[in-house]
């Protein structure tokens, strides 16, 4: 194989891998993520695991629950965050659900200490949920995803940390990345 063929060959694996990992972890809306993701002092990263667990990045799905768009924000929620920040506009815009889904994300992590797997396990199943684990000593602040007695919050919590380490990897070359 002359080395010209097999520069080409290489080239041609490399973008094939490359395509297929953003494939695995797309990422859409990356403006609306890093402006909302820096305001609220989130990992951009996080939100975008967040919105392809939740939604697959689809701003018109609506969950079984009444979770509306790209981060499956509750109206319930909404309203009770909009109340706070005054952030107003459709549940299935995108400016509007990642703004809101963004801020309570970042609401969650500051009220359980910035451990990530308490805030996601309040995100999925509420901090109601969350607290009672916790005063029942069936969660620490310290508790690996696994230890999650909800198997759909435990799943939700596992695939958005692996897809969170994910996106820092892909896609750790952008200009806008998290300080």
């Amino acid at each position: 194989m002359t080395r010209r063929r097999w520069e080409w060959g290489l080239l041609v694996g490399w973008l094939a891998l490359v395509a297929g990992i953003n494939w695995a972890v797309p990422l859409q809306h990356a403006p609306l993520i890093f402006s909302s993701a820096a305001r609220e002092h989130v990992s951009p990263w996080m939100v975008a695991a967040v919105i392809r667990t939740e939604s697959g990045f689809r701003p018109d799905v609506v969950s079984q629950r009444g979770a509306v768009g790209l981060m499956q924000v509750l109206p319930g929620t909404a309203g009770w965050i909009r109340g706070r920040t005054g952030i107003r506009g459709a549940l299935t815009n995108p400016a509007t659900n990642i703004a809101l889904g963004t801020w309570y994300l970042s609401y969650l992590l500051r009220r359980y200490h910035d451990q990530a797997t308490l805030a996601l396990a309040a995100y999925n199943g509420g901090p109601h949920v969350v607290d009672d684990w916790l005063k029942a000593g069936v969660l620490t602040a310290k508790s690996p995803p696994a230890a999650i007695p909800y198997s759909e919050t435990r799943e939700f919590v596992t695939r958005v940390l692996w897809l969170q380490r994910a996106y820092g990897a892909v896609y750790a070359g952008l200009a806008h990345r998290p300080r």
